[in-house]
């Protein structure tokens, strides 16, 4: 059986190929048309998929979507009732993600293809936690999705046992901590799609001053978990809110409404300095957002009593929340999708169809460590033919190449002199992390390396972390963790050593978005950091995306590029050492 799995309808369309069972590939559209968080349809991304699988689209049996328009009939209808509204207004209120592009496009493609397969429609939510509970190890698994919205939902909680998944609660439109924190993200002046991500940053300079404030915006409920204070929000109004997207890139007015300003005081303009109080609402909301979240974690293990959690939605990138869950829940083991967001999704509708369409019913789950190099990869002929050759006239940079030993030696000396290394090898990453592929490498020693890439490589506001890369062996010693988390998912407290000996992966508030890498995850990686150890001392280098506030690299010309515009001291593109 041969499924595409397709994210089409939300931001971050991406595409995803299973081939019995087995995932062969999965990318971003983002990484090819270089917009963040692109809406447009996924044409490279499909192209991609099937060249990896040596198909056609006509090769395809199914093509899965995850969202499902038939979903949640009853609470739209519900919802229209009670509120007295037209659906004109309701179509508005359903397609206010929805309208990044109709699926005339998907059509139009497989009939100009003339596609013979059959497409089906997956639950949004569903496909989430599919994303999840079969890519974790887990048998049975308590489950828990929270997002913006999808299929008039925006959160849900799940049984998933015996590669069965049971919905058990949903939190409906238009009621979202989604929404909550991408509303407040935009009051704090940080207006662009994706930006939630900026605060959890920024909450970590503030004190959680405004809990009363935020108390009033969101109420806990044992019945519907939350319920919003719909006074401060526009999401839901036909009058206030509008939706757009500019050459596939999606675009909110605000979320909340201008009633809000009495509760917070007034709005943060994108070009004003960032002061105290908006530190201070910044930590505020992550608290909020954390016992709301816990208290329906909490809820969720009395129900099933199960100590393993599988998580996914937007919301289950909140690496913050993620590294308290152990400590704030009786759950013990944790897994996340490494593409947990929207694009994950494409995966999940595909594993989701799969199990309930398995002949022989055999288990589904994920169980190698490949689970996030899922890209492309180029070869050392490739590079040298198609960038080497080409680049080499210009008389301003040398090029070299080394076997795997010799690379090793020579980027670990480099990163202890202080020199910032674009990294780029083998299959790039799934997901929003780059995790020792398409990466910027800098001593994390060295407490002025993170001032320097936020100001001259990253461009990018001075607040923002940086995360260690740790062998996994000694991820104990200089950090409050236990477990792997080698998707970079997890924020944990730093230990003494960790401040003294790499200050520049250690946050204001002593906390480090951790990224533990084992030979078997990340045979290269691994051993370039453990090469790294051998000659300092330190098993742990700072790790960031390859990218220049755009998504990350995809290709060699990409971070060849990247490289000349910027001021890293080195680019290796697989065994090339590329200097200037």
């Amino acid at each position: 059986m041969i499924i595409l799995g397709l994210n089409i309808n939300h931001a971050d369309t991406s595409a995803c190929i299973i081939i019995n069972g087995k995932i062969i590939a999965a990318i971003e559209e983002e990484r090819f048309v270089r917009k963040k968080h692109y809406a447009g349809f996924p044409l490279n991304s499909i192209e991609f998929c099937l060249s990896i699988a040596k198909l056609t689209i006509n090769d395809v049996n199914f093509i899965t979507l995850n969202y499902s328009p038939s979903s949640n009939l009853k609470q739209k209808v519900f919802y229209t009732i009670k509120n007295i509204i037209s659906i004109s207004t309701l179509k508005k209120i359903l397609s206010f993600k929805n309208k990044l592009f109709h699926t005339s496009d998907l059509h139009r493609y497989l009939n100009k293809n003339n596609f013979n397969g059959k497409i089906i429609n997956v639950e949004h939510h569903m496909s989430h936690i599919a994303s999840s509970y079969y890519n974790s190890s887990f048998e049975n698994a308590a489950g828990l999705t929270i997002d913006g919205f999808g299929d008039f939902c925006s959160t849900g909680t799940f049984l998933c046992s015996n590669d069965k998944i049971q919905g058990l609660k949903k939190v409906y439109f238009p009621h979202s901590l989604g929404i909550l924190y991408q509303a407040i993200t935009q009051f704090l002046g940080f207006k662009n799609y994706g930006d939630e991500y900026k605060v959890m940053g920024l909450a970590s300079y503030g004190d959680p001053k405004y809990l009363k404030e935020f108390e009033d915006l969101v109420q806990c409920n044992s019945k519907n978990f939350f319920l919003l204070n719909l006074d401060y929000f526009s999401h839901h109004s036909n009058s206030e809110f509008s939706y757009s997207f500019s050459n596939g890139i999606p675009k909110f007015s605000n979320l909340y409404s201008k009633k809000i300003t009495e509760l917070l005081g007034e709005e943060r303009n994108p070009y004003d300095k960032i002061e105290k109080r908006h530190f201070d609402i910044a930590s505020s909301l992550q608290i909020c957002f954390e016992n709301i979240v816990f208290s329906i974690l909490n809820n969720l293990y009395q129900e099933t009593k199960i100590e393993n959690l599988c998580l996914a939605g937007g919301c289950a990138l909140n690496s913050k929340f993620n590294g308290l869950i152990k400590e704030r829940t009786p759950f013990q083991n944790i897994f996340i999708q490494p593409n947990a967001g929207d694009a994950g999704g494409a995966m999940g509708s595909a594993l989701h169809f799969l199990r309930k369409n398995e002949i022989n019913k055999v288990s589904i789950h994920q169980r190698d460590n490949n689970k996030c190099y899922l890209g492309n990869s180029y070869t050392n002929e490739f590079i040298e033919d198609k960038l080497i050759k080409k680049n080499k006239l210009m008389k301003n940079y040398s090029f070299k190449k080394l076997n795997d030993a010799d690379l090793y030696n020579e980027v670990a000396n480099r990163i202890s002199k202080n020199q910032v290394i674009g990294w780029f090898k083998g299959r790039c990453e799934w997901g929003p992390r780059a995790l020792g592929n398409r990466s910027i490498l800098a001593d994390a020693r060295n407490p002025e390396i993170k001032d320097i890439l936020n100001k001259k490589i990253k461009l990018r506001e001075s607040f923002r972390p940086f995360a260690p890369a740790v062998l996994e062996e000694f991820a104990n010693t200089y950090f409050d963790i236990n477990y792997p988390s080698p998707f970079m998912l997890n924020v944990v407290n730093g230990k003494k050593i960790a401040k003294e000996s790499v200050p520049a992966v250690v946050h204001v508030d002593n906390t480090c978005r951790v990224q533990t890498v084992s030979k078997s995850d990340n045979y290269h990686f691994y051993n370039l950091i453990s090469e790294f150890n051998k000659l300092t001392g330190v098993p742990i280098i700072l790790n960031t995306s390859f990218n220049e506030n755009e998504p990350i690299v995809l290709n060699p010309d990409h971070a060849f590029d990247c490289f000349r515009r910027t001021s890293m001291d080195c680019l290796v593109l697989e065994n090339w050492i590329i200097t200037r």
